[in-house]
């Protein structure tokens, strides 16, 4: 069944089915009446030498030191901190005239931590105070991401347990470590098509978190950290295809979504 449609122009839309679950039909509803126009940021708009501009205007409006020679990801990560840090009570209580600059830094800073041109998704988003709590029994937890994929849009600055795990990055990690348990209204479609399917070892992965960040895990529990472990997939695109085609386009612009069942 096709729950909505997400249209970028000199494409056919994409085809966007949800499962069958009671948070899967939650997230509809809230995507499904928002009223604004959402925001899209084209991923090869995001490089290297975009993030370098960034860092010279983050150095004089936040008066963080930013600029570097390179970016490798031991850099990258202390980088992103510096965002959490800055956005720890949230983009609310921080200047608006601030809220574009760190939100190109944070997405350009993933960008180019991807490694491609294209990054590894494409994310249609509002930018408002909607959204609903889950807890550790509805999070959809996948462990390896499929190509089309849609995924719930991460709704802090902060990483979930996997990615935190998988960038091996403990330090500060109450500040980095943040569970999903809140839904916003965005659309994220999975898009790196390189994603081979890995082998997930549970025991050695709650090992490392026991033994690089035990005050962490007997705050929160082992029990729920293995529940918010994985990407939260709520559905994927029928035609991948499509999908294909369109994340070959030099430049992929939003034209508009629909709901062809809406009553």
């Amino acid at each position: 069944m096709v729950n909505f449609l997400v249209k970028f122009y000199g494409a056919p839309a994409l085809q966007c089915s949800l499962y069958d679950t009671k948070l899967a039909q939650r997230y509809l509803e809230l995507i499904k009446y928002q009223t604004d126009t959402p925001i899209f940021r084209d991923p090869p708009r995001y490089t290297l030498d975009y993030f370098k501009e960034l860092a010279v205007e983050a150095k004089q409006v936040l008066g963080g030191d930013w600029i570097r020679d390179s970016y490798p990801l031991e850099i990258t990560t202390l980088l992103h901190k510096d965002i959490e840090k800055y956005l720890a009570t949230g983009f609310e209580n921080i200047p608006q005239e601030h809220d574009h600059l760190l939100h190109e830094l944070h997405y350009c800073l993933h960008a180019i931590e991807s490694g491609s041109q294209r990054n590894s998704w494409l994310q249609v988003e509002w930018f408002n105070n909607d959204g609903f709590n889950i807890d550790a029994d509805e999070y959809p937890a996948k462990i390896n991401l499929e190509f089309g994929d849609l995924r719930l849009q991460n709704p802090y600055v902060g990483h979930h347990p996997l990615f935190v795990y998988e960038q091996k990055d403990s330090s500060n990690i109450q500040q980095t470590c943040k569970f999903h348990d809140f839904v916003k209204p965005g659309i994220n479609i999975v898009v790196d098509s390189k994603n081979k399917t890995k082998s997930f070892d549970m025991e050695a992965y709650l090992k490392w978190f026991q033994t690089h960040a035990p005050k962490f895990v007997e705050q929160h529990s082992v029990e729920k950290i293995k529940k918010f472990t994985g990407h939260p997939i709520v559905g994927s695109v029928i035609n991948k295809s499509d999908l294909e085609l369109l994340i070959q386009q030099p430049i992929v612009e939003f034209e508009y979504i629909s709901f062809p069942n809406l009553h």
